[in-house]
């Protein structure tokens, strides 16, 4: 049976089915990502704390807009060489669009990485400090005087508990009197014994002790829950002991002061050592001056951008050098630019260590849990890089899978790489309003 319409145009629209099935769809589309917008411009209006300004890799954004606008010209060349019964360009064209939506994901792919990996940390006194795990993404938590544990007896298991015990070849007793090591010939005797339960209680031959992975990163993240006498694995398996050191280790990149009620005596100076005080208060008046300089009459401390840039310091070395003049006007973008583009490389901030409960109120990586900024980041650009992906498998169809049509059909094979082009255009046109709206305004 062959569907009418697919060539040419049906009387009563001037239009082939597939392009007015696109163009309804793309209504539906401009209403759902109407409505994201709408929402990220109230919850920016109504937010109760300082709205992330600037935090986005702008560089890499801007490279990404350049992208996507050289694959919405490459997808128009590949439908003209179409209608052209061009073969050899055609296929060139499409390719390089092709590319264009793979080389967008990997980038992206690259920004969301570094999200997960930049921890931000709010102290007791509204303090917030930035920056990164120094130890591969890892940081430890000691468990003393483990007598007893709930061993889950599933297949996979206990492979976190025997990576994370430092008590060597540790011997447990069953309910039933058995003295088991965690071997194969062991986890077979317990969960004969177990039976049907999915879990047993062992008692420890000897107290053990464990070191057990608390980083928020897969595939390091392990630990279900934990308090100071009990710790539960992600496979089920439950440790009773003593929580005897959890000290969170941070290479700090950023310092802000803005919600600190007397900033001269925030916990980032004591925890951060001598002489970081100092060089904050320097940087403090550099745009001081910078501010009064250029308008005298103004209380600077009343404009938002100011107060952004003045309160919060960027950390690019281990020892503060309060000599150190941060650059103006054009330096301050060049140095941005450079901030932004190589952020592993050049921020070697000084290595400090918190307890989280001395001096933590709460920390998140830079993802929904940590404000709503980003919570609304993940939802656009995700929802967006879907439609990448969605739309890079229909025009890999057109190129690797629809060649037949080509010499059968080449009419029909030139309309639906043009309501392809059509999708692509709005997904281009979508990122044309998302990089303004979260990286640069």
């Amino acid at each position: 049976m062959e569907i009418p319409y697919t060539v040419t145009a049906r009387p009563d629209t001037g239009l082939w089915n597939a392009k007015i099935g696109v163009w309804l769809f793309l209504a539906s589309e401009v209403m759902l990502f109407g409505g994201l917008f709408s929402s990220y411009i109230f919850l920016r209006l109504g937010a109760d704390y300082h709205w992330p300004v600037h935090v986005l890799n702008v560089p890499w954004g801007f490279i990404n807009t350049l992208v996507l606008i050289g694959s919405s010209v490459t997808v128009v060349m590949a439908w003209a060489s179409l209608k052209m019964r061009k073969w050899g360009a055609y296929k060139v064209y499409m390719a390089i669009t092709i590319a264009c939506a793979l080389a967008f994901l990997w980038i992206k792919k690259n920004e969301y990485t570094d999200k997960v990996h930049h921890i931000a940390v709010k102290t007791k006194d509204g303090t917030i400090i930035e920056g990164h795990f120094p130890d591969h993404g890892k940081h430890w938590i000691n468990f003393d005087n483990v007598t007893s544990i709930k061993l889950s007896t599933r297949e996979s298991d206990p492979e976190y508990f025997l990576e994370s015990c430092t008590t060597p070849s540790p011997k447990f007793t069953t309910p039933a009197g058995k003295t088991v090591s965690l071997d194969d010939a062991g986890l077979a005797s317990i969960r004969e014994e177990a039976g049907k339960e999915p879990s047993i209680d062992l008692k420890a031959a000897t107290p053990l002790t464990f070191k057990v992975n608390n980083s928020p990163f897969p595939p390091f993240n392990t630990i279900r829950s934990y308090n100071d006498s009990m710790l539960s694995f992600k496979d089920g398996t439950v440790i009773n002991g003593k929580l005897t050191d959890y000290k969170m280790t941070l290479q700090v990149t950023r310092v802000d002061v803005r919600d600190v009620a007397d900033r001269s005596k925030s916990q980032a100076w004591t925890l951060m050592g001598a002489g970081w005080k100092e060089a904050f208060e320097h940087h403090e008046h550099q745009k001081l001056e910078h501010a009064k300089e250029h308008n005298p009459e103004a209380d600077p401390y009343k404009n938002p951008d100011f107060v952004r840039h003045a309160l919060t310091m960027e950390v690019h070395t281990a020892k503060p050098d309060p000599s150190h003049h941060a650059p103006e006007g054009v330096g301050e973008l060049l140095q941005s630019f450079k901030d932004t583009l190589f952020s592993h490389a050049e921020h070697n901030g000084p290595v400090i260590t918190l307890d989280p409960k001395k001096d933590i109120a709460f920390w998140s990586n830079w993802l929904p849990k940590w404000n709503t900024y980003f919570a609304i980041y993940f939802t656009l650009t995700g929802l967006h890089g879907l439609h990448v992906l969605a739309g890079a498998i229909v025009l890999t169809w057109f190129l690797v899978v629809d060649t037949k049509r080509f010499k059968n059909d080449p009419e029909h094979l030139a309309n639906r790489v043009e309501t392809g082009g059509l999708f692509w255009h709005f997904v281009d046109l979508v990122w044309i309003f998302l990089f303004p709206l979260l990286y640069l305004l």
